[in-house]
């Protein structure tokens, strides 16, 4: 899907950094990073060793790497679990302003998702205007194509059992995230509880 055929380095680039992106939402941006370096690294491996610093391949690899690192601080500020310092910033508005009406998950996701996503547009636009040039997609084409792709996707074979229950798990855990408290309108699972329950808890 993020390939094309024949291949099409911005959709590779924009699959690559919107896998990033997505995986920095649920944890930390440097673990998303680190996770998912080896997995752009892997497809760079294709590539043979820069002839030049205007070499098409050499100018798309750097574009993989700045957006593996660009999309994990981006997706990182679009959730509570992102990075740290969201963790912090509510921690701090809970204690100087107990009055207010306090931070949820669902709440900063309403207004970092957005934020996030046309920072996301507009990096991904500038790494394809800077790096990926009208000949990147034919000089790519001759190391990397998307029957190469398909076979090292098939070689992973169908999900396991433990795969399963992982993602069954993470889901349930994003669903009762966003859940817990809505609006002042709409009120969460979490008024059952009176209030005794936190994003923590779900943790």
């Amino acid at each position: 899907m993020f390939c094309g055929d024949p291949l099409n380095p911005p959709l590779l680039l924009l699959g690559i950094c919107g896998t990033t992106a997505f995986v920095s939402m649920w944890m930390h941006n440097t673990a998303a990073a680190v996770i998912m370096m080896p997995v752009a690294t892997g497809i760079l491996h294709q590539f043979p060793a820069s002839s030049g610093r205007s070499d098409p391949v050499s100018n798309f690899s750097k574009a993989v790497v700045l957006g593996v690192v660009y999309s994990a601080g981006i997706g990182g500020m679009s959730t509570l679990t992102g990075t740290g310092v969201n963790l912090i910033l509510v921690g701090m508005w809970k204690s100087y302003f107990p009055e207010a009406e306090q931070i949820s998950f669902a709440t900063w996701s309403f207004f970092g998702v957005p934020l996030a996503l046309s920072i996301f547009i507009c990096m991904w636009g500038i790494l394809c205007l800077l790096y990926c040039t009208k000949a990147s997609g034919s000089a790519l084409s001759e190391y990397l194509d998307k029957t190469l792709l398909k076979r090292e996707l098939e070689a992973l074979g169908p999900m396991c059992f433990a795969e399963k229950m992982v993602l069954s798990v993470f889901s349930v855990l994003i669903a009762l995230w966003m859940t817990r408290s809505l609006t002042d309108d709409i009120p969460g699972w979490g008024d059952l509880f009176e209030g005794r329950v936190g994003d923590g808890t779900v943790s």
